[in-house]
């Protein structure tokens, strides 16, 4: 898959150096191609912005991780074009399609169980489901 920035990526490729999270994660197995965001006729970000909130996104969940004994945490849905985003059902502003959302979930800790564990420091949005948390890094604290 070709990202904005030029670079060649696989579905195993990482995120960045080192990083827990790779491009099939975000991308649904390399299938969903990182796109200028266009609302009513505007564009609203770049692709390569995107690009790179999925970068900084995959750096915060790398931390998360860390500090929730770097146990894995497994990816339900992050990057979502307008198309993908409006065939799910997802909000016409939802920040899947900004790349700096995610749902996850995890085999060693409840969604309610990580939601606390951000709920005080995060400052985007969490929203609390019965089997998987959705993070944001909108830049002002949500929660739902």
């Amino acid at each position: 898959m070709l990202l904005p920035s030029g670079k060649v990526v696989y579905v195993s490729t990482p995120i960045y150096a080192n990083s827990h999270f790779s491009w099939g994660e975000v991308t649904c197995n390399c299938t969903r191609h990182i796109e200028n965001l266009i609302l009513n006729k505007k564009l609203v970000i770049s692709a390569i912005a995107i690009e790179k909130n999925i970068v900084k996104t995959a750096i915060a969940l790398d931390e998360i991780r860390a500090n929730l004994s770097n146990r894995p945490i497994k990816v339900n849905s992050w990057y979502r074009p307008a198309l993908v985003n409006r065939a799910v059902g997802g909000k016409e502003d939802s920040r899947h399609q900004f790349g700096d959302a995610v749902d996850i979930c995890s085999d060693y800790y409840l969604p309610s169980k990580i939601y606390t564990f951000l709920s005080m420091t995060h400052n985007g949005g969490l929203g609390l489901y019965p089997s998987f948390l959705h993070v944001d890094w909108r830049g002002y604290k949500a929660r739902w």
